[in-house]
């Protein structure tokens, strides 16, 4: 089950990304329909700012790195 959660959420990144490098004035009336509809008006530099801290972090790419040899050596059959 965790595979496919990491599979759909892998191809709904690619979708994405791909969406917005293709159609960036679409995607820019697509995050202003959703900020109407939140009702918000939210800092999104900063929000980004936050995920770059985050993935910065020695730390957590060290637990990346971790999971990375797991999956891998469970698709391998390697223990």
């Amino acid at each position: 089950m965790d595979r496919i959660r990491l599979y759909v959420a892998s191809a709904l990144f690619v979708l994405l990304t791909a969406v917005k490098l293709l159609f960036p004035a679409q995607m820019d009336l697509l995050r202003q329909g959703a900020e109407r509809l939140a009702g918000t008006d939210r800092d999104y530099s900063a929000t980004v700012s936050a995920i770059g801290r985050g993935l910065s972090d020695r730390e957590l790419g060290e637990k990346l790195i971790a999971v990375w040899r797991e999956y891998t050596a469970e698709e391998t059959g390697e223990k």
